[in-house]
């Protein structure tokens, strides 16, 4: 992590659970951190909460469904820090239900594929334009879901992943895609890699409408285990590129 402090990080969907987590533990560690999300308000608490870190955190509103406020946050990220060294895509959604129930709004289904994917592809092609404009080394983190590398089953249906797993195992792909893409150029100085999680206790499961009593027969993650993988990788030598990192909890089927 050394070679990281002073440097500039941006992490998508930091306002809360694993995104705060990684906001935080960067700032602790000297890394200044630029928080986006729809809820600018709870990073900027999380800004005055941890003002005596190392690392200062700064807040901007983005909507990573929205290409307009994608392109807003990037002009104002290169007008205000001139660039970054590390781009963290972890914005993401989950909204529990079968496919085939009416119950479940288009609206929801385009939602969950423009936060999980679509958002965090435009960003991962904007932030690797930015560093090649400034020839900086780089790393970017896109975080995945264990769901992302499992194939689908009855249990995923009933428990009403819909369009979730799939937008996981495209994250899958396009990590590995753009990896390819960039080790094809010899001067290439950026790194690129999916973290995959099991379960972790967020708030997602709330928002996806999952009673906390049917959460109980699972142990989950906490939101700093990812933090602590996500600084494992930004400690790893030049020569060494982990491109996929899958946590599970121990002892956990899934």
């Amino acid at each position: 992590m050394d070679k990281w402090i002073g440097k500039t990080a941006v992490v998508t969907g930091a306002s809360s659970g694993i995104g705060a987590a990684i906001l935080v533990a960067l700032a602790k560690a000297g890394v200044n951190v630029i928080g986006l999300a729809r809820r600018k308000d709870r990073i900027e608490a999380l800004a005055e909460q941890n003002k005596s870190a190392k690392g200062k955190i700064h807040s901007f509103a983005c909507d990573v469904t929205d290409p307009k406020s994608i392109d807003a946050a990037f002009d104002w990220i290169e007008k205000t820090f001139g660039t970054f060294h590390v781009f963290i895509n972890n914005a993401g959604i989950w909204r529990c239900n079968q496919l085939t129930n009416d119950a479940l709004k288009d609206s929801e289904i385009i939602d969950t594929v423009n936060t999980n994917f679509t958002g965090l592809v435009l960003c991962s092609r904007k932030a690797v334009k930015l560093m090649q404009k400034n020839n900086e080394a780089g790393y970017i983190i896109n975080i995945n879901s264990i769901a992302g590398q499992i194939s689908a089953c009855g249990f995923m249906a009933e428990l009403g992943t819909n369009v979730y797993q799939a937008t996981k195992h495209g994250v899958t792909n396009i990590s590995e895609i753009l990896r390819l893409e960039l080790a094809l150029k010899p001067e290439n100085k950026i790194k690129v890699s999916s973290v995959s999680p099991g379960i972790v206790m967020t708030d997602i499961f709330e928002l996806a409408g999952i009673p906390e009593e049917g959460l109980k027969k699972f142990d989950g993650l906490k939101s700093e285990d990812i933090a602590d993988a996500v600084a494992y990788l930004l400690s790893t030598p030049e020569s060494v590129h982990v491109s996929e990192l899958t946590i599970r909890p121990m002892n956990s089927q899934f």
